[in-house]
């Protein structure tokens, strides 16, 4: 019998026991993940964000310190990943900032900016 012609109770099933295998392999390989809280929605700030600001926090979270929310990424450098310009991703950051989702900051003049998660 092929997949189309189970029923959808079958489906539902296999579609269950794939996402546990998926998760215990991650938690198996000890992969990092990034987790987005029911806040995010209760507090309205699904409702608001853009599509592109929220792949942007996304690629912030998978790609900053678990304990400390910190990353160190360049305009540039994530303007090259979304193959974007360096003024689209600031309006993305900006967009962000403006959710109270990120704080972005130069520690010391004219050096690397940091971004820090912040909580919702």
């Amino acid at each position: 019998m092929r997949f189309s012609e189970l029923s959808n109770a079958k489906k539902a099933k296999y579609y269950i026991k794939n996402y546990s295998k998926w998760r215990e392999k991650n938690k198996e390989l000890n992969t990092g993940f990034f987790i987005v809280y029911t806040d995010f929605k209760d507090k309205y700030i699904l409702r608001k964000i853009s599509g592109n600001a929220l792949k942007l926090y996304i690629f912030l979270g998978i790609n900053s310190k678990n304990q400390t929310g910190e990353s160190w990424y360049t305009i540039e450098s994530i303007s090259k990943y979304f193959d974007k310009s360096p003024r689209t991703i600031s309006y993305w950051f900006k967009e962000l900032e403006k959710l109270n989702l990120v704080k972005r900051m130069q520690l010391e003049l004219n050096s690397t900016s940091h971004t820090y998660l912040q909580p919702y």
